[in-house]
């Protein structure tokens, strides 16, 4: 983490300031010679090295426990396959902003393939909750889409009494093995109940999608920024989870770290040596440390050191000139450990005592001793913690 924080640290700084001396008339190849490594193939007449100094952590809990991330979108991983080249996930807010504030995306599980180490595909499977299945006759129904082969749930509303396949009701299946959608009950409705259905069906396929390590895609699935590290392989799948609503979807875990930065500036001229210290210097406290903390960067000290010489021809009597200076930055980091299990519907009962029950008439359902309610009536809530109520990050909301 520590050698991640401070190399991204240091891409920033060296990014800025060849930003600012890039308008500059005096210096026109600084840019080009602000590195973070001595590693020039021949000395510049002037430039500026970025290295790393040291770094301490500042805990802000015992165990860095921050809070539940809530959001549309979470990670998980496929069975059997490694599951690494998508570093984290996040939900596009510009995306849902532009989207009149609703996800773009419809609610599912996006699977992701990568078949090389520079491309990926997208198999979407969408979410259908809550379906009004239409009743075509007293034994037959319809549904509004084929599902996926084992992804229907079918309820006798309004209890919300599950249907077990094969004892309440079959699945038309095509020539091939598929689901049409239609449903053949075993026995018809009584006392005006209907049929409501949860089920995913299978999407259009997307691809392929270029990727890059170390950086991030926000188009192959619209409001879903997911970032890419350097673990790509070629043959490893991830899936997406989106949601119709924010829901908690990983902890949190994080902290600040302190880390300091040493700037070498070289000239072959003692007088732009001073210049170029002194302007760099005075860009970053006094115009970058305003505008970096805005993002959590927060830049708390900056101290000159003093100059020294190096020999550059003995026989001219001709010298690099060279002074430095130092930064302590202070930096937040997290980690989110993703939450894969999600309550969707709740029944007192268990799997042996819902068969037996599918299996029952009217009747003797009636006189079969159970404790069936609503769902409201569990007392079910989701656990929150109260003292991180309320937080906004990153545009998702920690509780």
């Amino acid at each position: 983490m520590y050698f991640q924080l401070t190399a991204a640290m240091k891409r920033r700084f060296i990014s800025e300031l060849r930003r600012f001396w890039s308008f500059h008339p005096n210096y026109p190849e600084m840019p080009g010679n602000i590195q973070g490594k001595y590693s020039y193939k021949e000395r510049p007449q002037y430039g500026i090295v970025v290295k790393t100094g040291s770094g301490s952590r500042v805990d802000l809990s015992a165990d860095n426990y921050v809070g539940v991330v809530v959001s549309y979108v979470s990670l998980a991983r496929v069975q059997n396959y490694p599951g690494l080249s998508i570093e984290w996930v996040r939900e596009n807010a510009v995306a849902i902003q532009a989207n009149d504030g609703y996800f773009p995306s419809p609610p599912g599980v996006y699977y992701l393939e990568m078949t090389e180490k520079d491309e990926f595909y997208v198999d979407p499977l969408i979410d259908v909750a809550n379906e009004q299945v239409v009743q075509v006759d007293s034994l037959t129904a319809q549904l509004q889409t084929a599902p996926y082969l084992g992804t229907l749930r079918l309820f006798e509303m309004p209890v919300g009494f599950k249907l077990e396949e094969n004892i309440n009701y079959t699945l038309t299946l095509d020539g091939t093995g598929k689901p049409t959608g239609e449903i053949v009950l075993m026995e018809s409705l009584k006392g005006g109940r209907t049929l409501a259905a949860d089920y995913r069906y299978q999407g259009v396929t997307t691809g392929p999608h270029k990727i890059f390590p170390q950086r991030a895609d926000h188009q192959a699935i619209p409001g879903v920024v997911m970032a890419f590290g350097h673990r790509i392989a070629k043959g490893d799948r991830q899936a997406i989870i989106v949601q119709d609503r924010r829901s908690p979807s990983a902890l949190e875990y994080g902290g600040r770290w302190e880390l300091s930065l040493d700037f070498d500036v070289m000239s072959r001229d003692v007088d732009a040596q001073q210049e170029i210290a002194d302007q760099t210097v005075i860009y970053i406290w006094g115009v970058l440390r305003s505008r970096m903390i805005d993002e959590g960067l927060d830049i708390k000290d900056v101290s000159l050191g003093g100059e020294s010489e190096e020999v550059y021809d003995e026989t001219g009597d001709d010298y690099f000139y060279n002074s430095s200076f130092s930064l302590t930055v202070e930096t937040d980091w997290s980690i989110h450990v993703p939450l894969s299990a999600f309550l969707r519907h709740a029944a007192p009962l268990t799997l042996e005592q819902t068969k037996t029950m599918a299996a029952l008439s009217d009747e003797d359902a009636a006189t079969f001793q159970t404790n069936l309610r609503l769902m409201e009536d569990l007392g079910l809530n989701q656990v929150q913690d109260p003292f991180f109520a309320g937080r906004d990050h990153n545009f998702e909301i920690i509780r």
